[in-house]
């Protein structure tokens, strides 16, 4: 029998569901104990998150929590296997506008951040902000945290970004896809779904919208993974199919026009 809470932290509805009954009181209280410390490392809304630290250093290198270093760690990854489009630098300092001066010296991106250990350091002018996969990989380490320690099957879900560990219950972990129903996920993987932002000018600009995803699920091993790739997928445009074949993830792509595209692997009956 699954049993199940939900409530609301981090600036996210929160759920977490387990396969057996008598696990759920101390399964939520491992979630929030998870949530808890990634937000003390790096939440960029709390004056307290030892963030803020790295940020306000500008080329020193400081020393950072476990926790916080395994978070830039992720999100480090999730940079490198997006080339960069899914970026740890705020948004501010992520782009460039094109009416502005050049610069004279090129503008330092995700690569120019080195981490040792538990040391980073970070160039001038960097502001970090590594929210977004922060909370995929709380939902991972939470998933694996209750698994482990309770031997039981185990869901959780950040937002949109869900992560199951542990073994299924019958008939599946059944998440929901929006506009698209339900899908299965296996034991052990993972699902994130990114959306366009609305005010987004770009969709109203463009005559042809094919291309010009506006929602993006994909279905991965992890839920940083899963929710790196949507992420870059939504920015990519046309091209983001070939991409997300090329790993060999299960994907469901909504373009601007409302049409369904798909990748291969989305076909399979746990993914349908």
């Amino acid at each position: 029998m699954i049993r199940s809470s939900e409530w609301r932290e981090w600036g996210v509805p929160v759920a977490v569901a387990v396969t057996e009954y008598a696990a759920l009181v101390e399964a939520e209280t491992r979630v929030r104990a998870a949530i808890a410390e990634s937000e003390a490392a790096c939440n960029p809304q709390r004056g307290d998150a030892e963030i803020h630290e790295v940020n306000l250093a500008q080329g020193i290198p400081v020393q950072v929590s476990p926790r916080l270093s395994a978070l830039l760690r992720s999100a480090l990854w999730a940079a490198r296997m997006t080339d960069g489009t899914v970026s740890p630098l705020a948004a501010d300092d992520a782009g460039i506008d094109e009416d502005a001066t050049p610069p004279i010296h090129p503008l330092p991106d995700y690569s120019d951040i080195h981490l040792d250990g538990e040391t980073v350091l970070a160039p001038f002018g960097v502001n970090l902000d590594i929210t977004e996969t922060a909370r995929a990989d709380t939902a991972d380490r939470a998933a694996a945290t209750v698994a482990r320690s309770l031997e039981c099957g185990v869901l959780v879900r950040m937002g949109d970004v869900t992560a199951t560990a542990g073994h299924s219950p019958a008939g599946g972990w059944q998440v929901s896809v929006p506009g698209a129903g339900t899908v299965e996920l296996p034991a052990g993987s993972a699902m994130a779904t990114r959306m366009r932002d609305e005010s987004d000018e770009e969709q109203n600009n463009e005559n042809d919208v094919s291309g010009r995803w506006v929602q993006v699920t994909v279905i991965a091993e992890d839920a940083l993974w899963a929710d790196a790739a949507a992420a870059a997928a939504l920015r990519r445009g046309a091209p983001a199919v070939r991409w997300l074949e090329q790993y060999d993830l299960a994907a469901r792509l909504v373009d601007g026009g409302g049409r369904v595209h798909t990748t291969r692997r989305w076909s399979r009956p746990h993914a349908a």
